[in-house]
């Protein structure tokens, strides 16, 4: 039965989401054929559709279908802003509920995933473009938001400073933090909204756009590398340190040579990275260069804070230590190297 219902769906999905990219001719003789591979199917292992479908499963269906076909449509070919308004439905529906669970992962674990899940919208609404730029774009965003996320939680749950530190924020009541999490939610989708322009967008094989696009999908995936060995690197260092934490331990090595917040620079290259591939295939499109323009401000804003506050931390509490004012010293650039 298990087998059966398995294989329903597979077809069922696999011949519905490509509705939104036909005629409404072809998609008449699609919905045909869609029903007779139904009947088909559950016809070898005994039965139809509404005899084998728990009446649970078929509501279920029922409903998802149509979202997910909504979804798909909006993305591929309704407008730019219906494009984009599908990306922040994806990215509301991930964050609020992470929110109300707790109000930190609004901006840590639920930002990881809401990229995530955004990221496999798209790789899922467009036809497959194998070793084309946009869908590898799409793969890093991807891959960017589930280590982001892995990351951050696992951090949570192994160091005792960070659990407190969300323990503190998750006070205030569950409904009141709604604005915080669609707020968020719509950041993350201008932040995205690059990755749906370059797949949405033609470029000429081996025009200088298309070469541009490619060079920036590059720094996009440099950046996402960049950021996970220095996240890494730093959360090996602060775990075996065995001299809690107010001794400074570093990590002063690796690309903690470069700039003292390499994971934050991974972090700006990484979608600095992805405003550029996606921009070349923005054209004249209004929505595209405010949407991910905003998203781009917003997110360098936030780093570039969160780098001068944490250098004042760092120097309140390590301030006067050897080892930090040696690395301070001769480590001068806070987040862009060669820049104080």
């Amino acid at each position: 039965m298990r087998l059966k219902h398995r294989l329903f769906y597979t077809a069922a999905l696999l011949t519905g989401s490509t509705s939104a990219f036909v005629s409404p001719h072809q998609r008449t003789n699609l919905h045909n054929s869609k029903h007779n591979i139904e009947r088909n199917i559950l016809h070898i292992r005994g039965g139809d559709i509404i005899s084998n479908m728990p009446s649970s499963s078929s509501a279920l269906f029922s409903v998802i279908t149509p979202v997910t076909e909504a979804l798909t449509h909006a993305l591929v070919s309704g407008t730019p802003l219906h494009a984009i308004g599908a990306l922040y439905a994806v990215a509301s529906l991930t964050v609020v509920p992470l929110t109300y669970y707790r109000t930190g992962y609004s901006f840590s674990v639920g930002y990881g995933l809401s990229v995530a899940a955004m990221s496999a919208a798209l790789l899922s609404s467009f036809p497959k473009q194998t070793l084309s730029a946009p869908p590898i774009l799409a793969l890093t965003s991807l891959v960017y938001g589930l280590r982001l996320a892995a990351f951050i939680f696992v951090r949570e749950r192994t160091v005792e400073s960070k659990r407190k530190v969300f323990d503190e924020m998750n006070k205030k009541p569950v409904l009141q933090r709604t604005p915080l999490a669609l707020g968020v939610a719509l950041l993350y989708a201008f932040m995205v909204s690059p990755v749906l322009f370059a797949l949405r967008g033609t470029l000429e094989a081996g025009s200088l756009l298309e070469k541009v696009q490619v060079f920036f999908t590059g720094l996009a995936a440099f950046g996402m590398v960049l950021e996970s060995v220095a996240d890494l690197h730093k959360y090996e260092v602060k775990r075996q340190s065995k001299d809690g934490d107010e001794k400074f331990v570093g990590p002063t090595t690796w690309s903690y040579k470069l700039c003292r917040h390499p994971n934050y620079l991974g972090e700006i290259l990484h979608w600095f990275g992805l405003f550029g591939a996606g921009s070349v295939s923005f054209g004249k499109s209004i929505a595209g260069w405010t949407c991910g323009g905003l998203g781009l401000f917003g997110i360098l804003s936030i780093m570039m804070g969160a780098s001068s506050r944490l250098d004042t931390k760092q120097s309140e509490k390590y301030g006067g230590q050897p080892a930090y004012d040696e690395w301070k010293g001769k480590v001068t650039s806070s987040v862009i190297p060669f820049i104080k």
